[in-house]
């Protein structure tokens, strides 16, 4: 795959144009959610977990009640756009970016998320993995300061997706310490979410910026079993055996005891939160308030969502559980419990669109934003990811990273006719800076 460059005379920089392959359609939001709902259908229909109440049925009418709203809007939203384009087609030119300015933000960002983990670890009296080895009462929810700890994992996430960006362009190793090192970090602080968050996004991503051939197809699902295998590994030590999750899943005699313990943490934590949808859909009516308190109150540190919200808050992220351990109803139990299903109607149309907006973007910062809304939407099956704050302020710093200086969008837009455009003017003047 080559990348179409272009020498920047004024600046002496490389700028790199926002010419980024075509996203195969298998990444496609549609796809990609269609794909997460119907193999949890798939996965409920087996029922190897005693706690799984209800019938495949009911599973199956609770997703259509997800999947159709979602669908409405592509439908709408795919022959809009082809008008739109047709009428403004300069909108689609996006300016290009400096890769040197990005490394050079992302090693400066870095240093300062290193300066505020050490107070961390300092104020919290060290870091999770020691605690348990040492058999402390503390866990991996004492570590960090409460509120910041979120924005933190954040800017570390956004530093990993960009040096990850920047290995598959540059195919430069060093920008892969970073990557690594988020998931090393992530089994230190015992954070299977931070894992899972970091790994989808950078396969996301991999996927949509290499070309696919059967050898990428066996890498990426040798790695998705590993981390199945590493997801269970991480459980088997947060909660001290290997022996507990078989008694907290109750597998059924369908299940082959031999199986390593992480496919049925897989398993269960994949059943469950539809099977906790529907216990909340069951036994809790909905508030039918428009301000949708439950949805929105993920966006706020848990120390300011009982002042803001007062008794109008239920479970805003877990709904109600039939255990407690598998604590987790999927993103769509705050808009139910605010208003039924015409929230999760509303809810889905919301999260289509947004996904929809950088799907068809083809300029390196919308590309990551969308690798962001697509992990959104694949862990949409345990929670509200659009809406935690550690995870939606990554599109902040993306914006950050990728802000424009000083040139205008008429002088960005006239570089890029000149360049796709060479016969049609003789003026080939750069955007300045």
């Amino acid at each position: 795959m080559k990348w179409k460059r272009k020498k920047n005379v004024e600046d002496g920089s490389v700028r790199t144009l926002g010419l980024l392959p075509k996203s195969p359609i298998f990444l496609h939001p549609f796809i990609v959610f269609s794909a997460v709902w119907i193999g949890v259908v798939f996965l409920f229909s087996l029922h190897l977990s005693k706690l799984l109440l209800y019938s495949t049925f009911e599973a199956s009418r609770l997703v259509l009640s997800i999947w159709i709203p979602f669908a409405a809007v592509v439908l709408v939203f795919v022959p809009l756009r082809k008008v739109l384009v047709a009428e403004y087609p300069a909108a689609r030119l996006r300016e290009p970016f400096n890769p040197s300015r990005l490394d050079r933000q992302l090693t400066m960002l870095f240093r300062v998320w290193i300066l505020i983990t050490v107070g961390e670890i300092i104020l919290s009296g060290g870091i999770p993995i020691v605690w348990l080895a040492l058999g402390s009462s503390k866990t991996y929810r004492d570590f960090g300061i409460p509120s910041l700890h979120g924005f933190v994992n954040s800017l570390l996430l956004t530093i990993s997706l960009c040096r990850f960006a920047l290995f598959l362009i540059t195919s430069e190793r060093r920008h892969l310490r970073v990557p690594i090192f988020i998931v090393f970090w992530s089994v230190l602080v015992v954070t299977r979410n931070l894992m899972l968050v970091s790994l989808i996004q950078f396969a996301v991503l991999f996927v949509r910026l290499r070309p696919i051939k059967m050898s990428t197809v066996f890498r990426l699902f040798a790695g998705f079993v590993g981390v199945i295998l590493l997801f269970g590994i991480v459980g088997d030590y947060r909660s001290g055996s290997s022996d507990l999750i078989r008694k907290w899943a109750q597998p059924t005699d369908n299940y082959p005891e031999w199986l390593p313990s992480g496919l049925l943490w897989g398993y269960i934590y994949a059943a469950t939160p539809i099977n906790n949808l529907l216990y909340t859909v069951e036994i809790s009516p909905p508030l039918n308030n428009l301000l949708f308190p439950n949805t929105a109150a993920t966006l706020f540190p848990s120390v300011l969502r009982g002042v803001i919200y007062g008794d109008q808050l239920g479970e805003a992220e877990s709904g109600q559980l039939v255990d407690a351990t598998f604590n987790v109803s999927t993103a769509y139990v705050g808009p139910y419990q605010d208003f039924g299903f015409i929230g999760i109607a509303m809810y889905s149309m919301l999260t289509a669109f947004l996904c929809l907006q950088f799907w068809y973007r083809n300029d390196l910062k919308s590309v990551l934003i969308y690798v962001v809304f697509c992990q959104c939407l694949i862990l949409g099956l345990f929670w509200n990811q659009f809406l935690a704050l550690p995870i939606i302020t990554q599109i902040f710093w993306l914006e950050f990273f990728f802000r424009r200086r000083s040139t205008s969008k008429s002088r960005v837009r006239t570089y890029y006719h000149n360049l796709l455009n060479p016969g049609a003017n003789s003026l080939n003047a750069s955007p300045q800076k």
